[in-house]
């Protein structure tokens, strides 16, 4: 009886801190391992001179770059995992996430006069030490780093391109009370910050709280905010939506006077408090493949609401920053299908990075591991493409909301194709591609979607030293047919995107096998899809 109480209690232990460790990863201030190239590193503040922690990565371009500052949660340190780094070094952009006084359950933390000065120390220290764009500073955070990121739109001197804040806390006075009513323990922490006797000062609560502040308009005439929650929040949330709207609108009326029908009057708020969605939302708009109930936007000024709760989009949050004059909303409501192989269908592979990268596309993923242009890969007529491509269109057209569009086909194979066992039908594999082409150029025009545009990517470059002995040969193999593919492409008027010439430089170290690409090269093959698709 006694040995199955113990292990009753360690299996206890096991699923609490599976539980901790699962949690939200942009809330985890649990697991604080940070890996090479970040560094740690020590900035003495202005105000008192006291060190501040933090993580950093200088780009290794030798072109300047944005920089990334990356605000930690309410509970959470500057040591706490933030994704959004491995995000910033994908891009190779600098980073850094500051302590800014750690966790908010103090007096001199939560937007104190010293915190605003440590955010600007934490710039400062990184425009010294990376080749960063002054012009291009980007300030991000999430819940208590939303808080922070509000006031640094409020209160910082340094001119700052873009704010962006999810599930932000907008007024510590009414949060307060809102937490206090559910027992949650941030209403002791508020009660810490604004009393040495730890009795609420409300009157202190308002003073750090950017609602109630003062917004320098020239200061940030050229500002961009974005305010993001979830429409959830509040309920399986600690932040009601509230705090975003409410600021939202305050920042409107300051910069926009004369735009007051875009305000969100108390009628619609109280809607979508009680409703938890909006009937009038439009159809099938997402972020993130999330469902956007509201989205306000005005120059240099946004507001959405989207499926969820009191979270931050994490693979998407650095693709909706106006860097690199990108526009996102520019391929909004793009539909892409793409057909590929392992390096397409992976978790870390190119699809999943253009996801990334078009925040609001709706990107269709039909590829398959051992996928080729036109051969029974392992003689499995499933990793043909020429022999299901046909239902592939099928399925991707009837997933496509009514009347919508799909606007690109992008075609990533080869590989599998160049393999040893193929080598004596390597004639075969353009003839193949040609084919194919072809074949979803009828099917578009069985749909009368004449007007979809059909992108070839070159097979990327193979590593045979490193690579299965089924691979023999294949570097010859594949530049030779990419020769091919890229006539094909003129001939068939459809368009070549040549990624192996990207990657070749240095491409023993974006393979783990020779052959499969790691996250960094499957990026910079979406990344050049995207400029691509902006250009056509």
């Amino acid at each position: 009886m006694k040995k199955n109480i113990i292990i009753l209690l360690l299996f206890s232990i096991i699923i609490k801190s599976y539980a901790q460790n699962t949690k939200i990863t942009w809330d985890n201030t649990i697991d604080k391992t940070w890996k090479f190239p970040f560094k740690e590193v020590s900035i003495y503040s202005q105000t008192d001179s006291l060190p501040q922690k933090a993580w950093f990565y200088a780009t290794t371009s030798n072109k300047t770059q944005p920089l990334i500052v990356s605000l930690h949660t309410w509970s959470g340190t500057y040591s706490q995992e933030d994704p959004l780094a491995r995000e910033a070094y994908l891009r190779n952009w600098n980073y850094i996430h500051p302590d800014f006084r750690g966790e908010n359950n103090k007096s001199d933390a939560c937007v104190s006069a010293q915190v605003i000065s440590d955010i600007e120390d934490a710039i400062s220290f990184a425009l010294k030490n990376s080749n960063a764009d002054s012009t291009e500073i980007h300030i991000i955070g999430v819940s208590g780093g939303g808080l922070a990121s509000l006031a640094a739109y409020m209160k910082l001197n340094f001119s700052v391109k873009s704010f962006t804040a999810y599930a932000p806390i907008s007024d510590l006075e009414s949060w307060y009370y809102e937490t206090k009513a559910r027992n949650l323990k941030y209403a002791q922490d508020v009660e810490k910050i604004t009393s040495d006797t730890f009795v609420f000062d409300a009157l202190e609560a308002r003073k750090r709280s950017p609602l109630f502040m003062d917004l320098n308009i020239e200061k940030r005439k050229n500002a961009h905010l974005y305010i993001l929650t979830g429409i959830h929040d509040g309920y399986t949330g600690s932040v009601p939506i509230t705090h975003s709207i409410l600021f939202y609108n305050k920042i409107l009326k300051k910069l926009y006077s004369d735009k007051e029908i875009e305000a969100i009057h108390d009628t619609t708020i109280v809607s979508l408090l009680s409703k938890r969605m909006n009937p009038q939302a439009k159809e099938n708009e997402t972020f993130g493949n999330r469902k956007i109930h509201l989205y306000k936007k005005m120059p240099n000024l946004e507001l959405m609401l989207f499926e969820g709760t009191h979270e931050m989009i994490t693979p998407q949050a650095l693709s909706l920053l106006p860097i690199e004059n990108l526009e996102h909303s520019l391929l909004k409501k793009i539909n892409l299908l793409a057909i590929g192989d392992s390096n397409a269908a992976a978790d870390s592979g190119w699809v999943v990075q253009l996801r990334k990268l078009l925040p609001f596309a709706n990107v269709i993923n039909h590829s398959v591991a051992g996928n080729t242009i036109g051969f029974d890969n392992l003689d499995n007529p499933k990793l043909n493409t020429l022999k299901n491509v046909e239902t592939y269109l099928n399925q991707t057209f009837e997933s496509l909301p009514e009347n919508e569009h799909l606007d690109a086909v992008i075609i990533g194979l080869g590989t599998n194709d160049a393999k040893a066992i193929f080598a004596e039908r390597q004639k075969e594999v353009p003839q193949n591609m040609n084919t194919l082409i072809s074949e979803i150029k009828k099917q578009l025009r069985k749909r009368n979607k004449n007007t979809t545009k059909i992108f070839i990517l070159s097979v990327p470059p193979a590593e045979e030293q490193k690579a299965e002995a089924k691979y023999n040969g294949i570097e010859r193999r594949t530049v030779e047919n990419n020769l091919q593919f890229k006539k094909i492409a003129v001939k068939q008027n459809v368009y070549f995107i040549d990624t192996q010439t990207i990657l070749k430089t240095n491409f023993p170290f974006l393979t783990y096998d020779g052959i499969h690409l790691i996250e960094k090269a499957q990026f910079k093959i979406a990344q050049e899809i995207v400029l691509f698709l902006h250009k056509k």
